[in-house]
């Protein structure tokens, strides 16, 4: 049993080394322009989110369940999505991006400001103000930034997709897993209700919580949006990093592999 999860462990480690060194690599290899700061960050930022997200998930086994793991795989396949979109016109949308993101932190910095002085207090004196004002300031002064509302791509993550050629990643991924990102009906009436045991009450259905069994199947697609999103990068920038594939040493590392079960979860405890 505990070797089991010590083997587990081994697995995550090296995967999580390995897709981190991946990512270094590329942006060794990715040629800097100055004159183009805000593509380079954007890029660089979603790529270095999709590995994060991907790591937090495969360091977690305990949240490898339909419960949880969904939850990080649509934001996996949003931020691939965002990112395959930005790169039909790279400079110009990261350049969108980042205005907006300045917007929204501009919003929630007066939103801030407006409940210290509703409640009497001098907002300027607060150091969340003055951390949040300063950090937007050394990008874009707050009096320019502007507040938008609305969506910054002006479009749908559907149109996104259908635009970026992400359609299948939107229909067969996305679409699923925002059950579970947004607790839907079909996602709840699956995973947290169950049959009520008194038979006199109707089958009526009442809330459980229940232990999942671990299913690695989740790290694997967490693995494989990163190097999707990796070979989307390497296309558009013709970069070739030489790093080996964090992807298929995974795959080679969990090939007949089967993880603890429940039952051996709580002997090990």
């Amino acid at each position: 049993m505990t070797n089991a999860w010590e083997e587990v462990d081994e697995i995550i480690s090296g995967y999580v080394d390995a897709v981190r060194s991946e990512l270094a690599a590329r942006w060794e290899h990715w040629q800097l322009e100055l004159s183009k700061p805000e593509l380079h960050e954007v890029v660089g930022a979603l790529m270095a989110r999709q590995v994060t997200l991907a790591t937090q998930l495969a360091c977690s086994p305990g949240i490898w369940s339909a419960h949880t793991a969904p939850v990080l795989l649509r934001a996996m396949t949003d931020v691939h999505i965002t990112l395959a979109w930005i790169l039909i016109n790279p400079l110009e949308r990261s350049r969108r991006f980042v205005a907006h993101g300045l917007g929204q932190q501009k919003l929630i910095l007066e939103h801030r400001k407006a409940e210290l002085t509703a409640n009497g207090e001098d907002a300027a004196l607060d150091t969340c103000v003055q951390w949040t004002e300063a950090w937007i300031n050394a990008q874009r002064f707050t009096f320019l930034t502007e507040v938008n509302v609305g969506s910054w791509t002006e479009v749908s993550v559907r149109d996104m997709a259908e635009e970026a050629g992400c359609s299948d990643l939107y229909r067969y991924a996305y679409t699923p897993f925002s059950a579970a990102a947004h607790s839907m009906w079909h996602h709840v009436s699956r995973l947290n209700l169950q049959v009520c045991e008194n038979p006199l009450h109707r089958y009526h259905k009442v809330p459980v919580d229940p232990d999942l069994t671990p299913d690695p199947d989740y790290l694997y697609r967490a693995a494989k949006y990163v190097e999707k999103t990796f070979n989307l990068f390497d296309r558009t920038f013709s970069v070739q990093s030489g790093a080996p594939s964090a992807f298929e040493k995974l795959n080679a590392d969990m090939a007949g592999f089967a993880p603890p079960s429940n039952e051996r979860i709580a002997e090990d405890q």
